[in-house]
């Protein structure tokens, strides 16, 4: 059993430096390419203010047209090793706000290590939520940043 407040930690190794996977995490023309959690959905709205502070936003829209909206505001901006930024576990249907924390660790000029870890979360259903889409977020970027190199 899952219980208040878990944290979420999911690792990749990507091929594509640190520069260019910070930047797809926060330049909304980078974002919509990749920012959904599987290759069946889309993202056509992604609006970022890239300051400690600013608030940014996603729609997630699945195949059957059903929208995911997704908002938070950054904490921490420090690129290319660094993004915090508050998440809404629940599509925007409370206040509450859950903290998402991206490391870039760079192996080489091309390759790059990502942590993100996911805290705060309330319950195991919000755990196993967000592990799927974390994971199938995580995919789409790979795919995104090494294809596009």
């Amino acid at each position: 059993m899952i219980q208040e407040n878990a944290v979420l930690m999911v690792q990749r190794t990507i091929n594509a430096s640190a520069e260019r996977l910070f930047d797809a995490w926060t330049k909304p023309e980078l974002m919509k390419k990749w920012f959904h959690a599987s290759e069946k959905m889309t993202t056509p709205v992604a609006e970022v203010d890239l300051k400690v502070g600013g608030a940014w936003k996603i729609d997630m829209v699945n195949s059957k047209g059903v929208t995911y909206p997704c908002m938070g505001a950054y904490k921490v901006i420090d690129r290319p090793n660094k993004l915090v930024f508050t998440w809404s576990p629940s599509n925007g249907k409370d206040d509450y706000m859950t903290t998402v924390t991206i490391l870039l660790k760079k192996v080489s000029d091309t390759v790059t290590e990502l942590t993100l870890t996911h805290e705060g979360l309330r319950n195991e259903q919000e755990y196993k939520d967000h592990n799927g889409g974390w994971d199938g977020c995580l995919n789409e970027l790979k795919k995104f940043a090494e294809a596009n190199g």
